[in-house]
């Protein structure tokens, strides 16, 4: 099986939808839109394409879950006990 070499943008975008599914949390989409201030549909949207996300998005995102909005964008959120 030849080898897949993800460009930066790939990584970048990987890295965002595996932190929003840490932020997620177990909660259903119609939770995070509640949260988000949008529909259910918009969500799925999001979700789906990440780079879609606003900063007041993000912002409302990170302050829910009291994470550091550059912890989100930039880095590799983790679940507590792992």
């Amino acid at each position: 099986m030849p080898k897949v070499f993800l460009t930066e943008r790939e990584k970048d975008l990987a890295r965002l939808r595996e932190n929003l599914r840490i932020l997620e949390c177990g909660r259903s989409s119609r939770e995070m839109s509640s949260i988000l201030g949008m529909s259910k549909t918009t969500y799925s949207e999001r979700r789906r394409r990440p780079e879609s996300f606003t900063y007041l998005e993000i912002y409302k995102l990170c302050r829910s879950a009291n994470i550091d909005i550059k912890d989100f964008c930039g880095g590799r959120l983790t679940v507590k006990g792992e």
